[in-house]
């Protein structure tokens, strides 16, 4: 077969391969990419019209499940929120009652003291804990207020300058405004124990369609680190809203996280 015959069959074949190539890719974990019906081969617009209404098909499973998962973490945190201030919240609680009125007592002034600050300071592990857990300032004062009170809450913690630039936004459903806390918490969390930085900036902005969360800061960037579960489930977050993050290097050094959402693509509540 000469070279130029075997271009020809080559090139013939060309649209057949790559057709074959994305549907192997489909049949994989990944839901595969839309392909465009092949030039000059009106035989195979219907296997790709079967393809591409099979990735969408695979694309909203896929974000169904995701939705159904992090739905369902947000339900047993939400129960455990719960059972802390019922259940651990009132028995400290009651306990500190009876250590306060047990303090006429002379001989036990001091013990009594000690148990008291060993109490107050449970208290108040399980109320960070509960609102950790269920971030009930989210539905109290909103996205806006309560990223800034994040953020406030982040540098008393950690002693870190945090910046912040967080602007009004539409009303992005809870849905949404869930999944944006989220991810700022957790690229925080995420700052705070691998970055070693000492500024973090946090910002959220809205332009025509698009609502952009930032977070960055100047510690000493990716490198070579291996994603952990808190970034993989920030990721399935973004994903549940049809939203994009991008995780990579400041270009001034550090690390940058951006969530952007498009407005026109959010699920509907």
């Amino acid at each position: 077969m000469s070279l130029i015959s075997w271009r020809i069959i080559k090139h013939g074949l060309s649209p057949l391969i790559r057709v074959a190539q994305d549907v192997e890719a489909t049949t994989n974990l990944d839901a595969g990419r839309r392909i465009e019906t092949a030039p000059g081969l009106p035989e195979l617009d219907g296997i790709v019209l079967a393809h591409n209404a099979l990735v969408e098909r695979l694309r909203a499973q896929r974000r169904a499940t995701v939705s159904a998962l992090i739905e369902g973490q947000e339900l047993e945190r939400a129960r455990l929120s719960r059972e802390l201030h019922d259940d651990v919240g009132q028995t400290l609680t009651y306990a500190l009652l009876l250590l306060q009125s047990a303090q006429d007592d002379p001989h036990s002034q001091q013990k009594i003291a000690m148990a008291q600050d060993a109490v107050r300071t449970s208290l108040q592990t399980v109320r960070q804990l509960a609102a950790h857990l269920r971030p009930s300032v989210l539905a109290d004062i909103g996205l806006v207020s309560a990223l800034t009170s994040l953020a406030t809450a982040h540098a008393e913690a950690t002693g870190m300058a945090v910046r912040r630039e967080i602007n009004p936004v539409p009303d992005l459903g809870w849905a949404a405004q869930l999944v944006v806390y989220r991810v700022a918490q957790e690229a925080l969390t995420n700052c705070a124990k691998h970055s070693g930085a000492s500024v973090v900036t946090l910002s959220l902005t809205h332009r025509e369609n698009l609502v952009q969360l930032v977070v960055t800061d100047n510690g000493k960037g990716l490198g070579e680190a291996i994603p952990g579960t808190g970034m993989a489930g920030m990721r399935d977050r973004a994903r549940s809203i049809n939203a994009n993050l991008n995780v990579a290097d400041n270009p001034d050094g550090g690390t940058r996280i951006e969530l952007r959402i498009n407005l026109d693509t959010l699920p509907k509540e």
